[in-house]
């Protein structure tokens, strides 16, 4: 080896640097203001803002915010959807953000003051996705798909393939199938299926993009907002929105073949784990949120036996977030993946 080495010297080659570590943070679900407690707004917002001050002392690479800007329960008014805006403008890195449910899908429904999940949808991506950079004080270049999801987005960072899918709690915005449990809570009619249906398509054409893109990329990051998993680990929930974007990120995570880390909030807890037998180079990550106003730092090593490791940090909720059902065990909540 010491041979080896003098002769790169002796020739003027410089050897192989080992790859630096990727760090960024990732979260979602906040802040969470109820109506029958609007006095709280106010401090569930002063949370948040303390939380994007302790992401800014990390000194993470950028940041990825996966959804819910509001509690389900919050009016859609133009001024609750576009509060997101004060916020996220604290971090001083940047910022890339896709919408989640209570942004726009679950808008029709009464308590959220029955708007037309399309129009709300619009007003997003009007106002949060008009320019190709990401958002934040240092925005950096984004690609973006072409309109109408100019939510998807994609980037690289030291030879790691980052990109964003719009796929959204309550199904990914798809009608029930008929029998299909929870029916009452999600959208209805052929305009909601008609949107789904086309968005869906956006997604898994995108994902195909993404990688083509890439192919010596070192790892992979894709990040959503639905727990697409949970019908899976907890036994009852819809998932008929969610089964052709999860066998297409299963198929890409196992052709790709280096490490993928999928991440999503939609359940509020913190947990990791290896959900797919057929790839088992991929592993999933759910951000806390709602009461735990928490981020993931996550430092990123290709090259490592295990490449990703998980650090939380920010205020948990007293008492700290149940797990959505006991499938999310304690054994998915250490700090590194396995």
């Amino acid at each position: 080896m010491r041979r080896l080495l003098l002769l790169a010297c002796l020739a003027g080659l410089a050897l192989p640097a080992r790859a630096e570590p990727v760090r960024f943070v990732a979260f979602g679900d906040m802040p969470y203001c109820r109506p029958e407690a609007p006095e709280r707004c106010a401090a569930e917002e002063g949370r948040v803002a303390r939380l994007m001050a302790t992401i800014n002392a990390a000194r993470p690479a950028f940041s990825i915010f996966v959804g819910d800007t509001k509690g389900g329960a919050e009016l859609c008014t133009d001024d609750t959807l576009l509060r997101a805006f004060t916020w996220m403008g604290l971090a001083d890195h940047p910022l890339v953000y896709t919408p989640g449910d209570n942004e726009w899908t679950d808008c029709w429904q009464d308590r959220a003051g029955r708007f037309d999940p399309q129009e709300r949808l619009a007003l997003l991506r009007q106002r949060f996705f008009a320019g190709t950079g990401s958002l934040g004080r240092r925005p950096m270049p984004l690609v973006r798909q072409a309109a109408p999801t100019v939510e998807n987005a994609r980037w690289m960072r030291d030879g790691v393939l980052f990109l964003t899918l719009h796929v959204p709690g309550s199904n990914n915005g798809r009608p029930a199938e008929p029998g299909e449990p929870a029916a009452r809570s999600l959208p209805q009619g052929e305009a909601a299926l008609a949107e789904f249906t086309a968005r869906d398509a956006a997604n898994r054409a995108w994902l195909a993009e993404g990688f083509a893109a890439a192919p010596e990329a070192r790892a992979a990051v894709i990040s959503i907002q639905a727990d697409m998993f949970y019908r899976q680990v907890c036994g009852h929930g819809y998932d008929s929105g969610y089964r052709a974007i999860r066998d297409a990120i299963a198929r890409a995570a196992a052709a790709f073949g280096r490490p993928v880390l999928l991440i999503n909030g939609d359940s509020h807890v913190f947990v990791h784990h290896e959900p797919l037998e057929a790839a088992p180079n991929l592993t999933r990550l759910i951000v806390p949120g709602e009461d735990d106003v928490q981020a993931v730092v996550v430092t990123l090593d290709p090259a490592a036996e295990k490449p990703f490791r998980f650090e939380l940090i920010g205020e948990a909720g007293v008492p700290p977030q149940r797990p959505p059902c006991a499938g999310y065990t304690s054994s998915m909540r250490s700090t590194r993946s396995g």
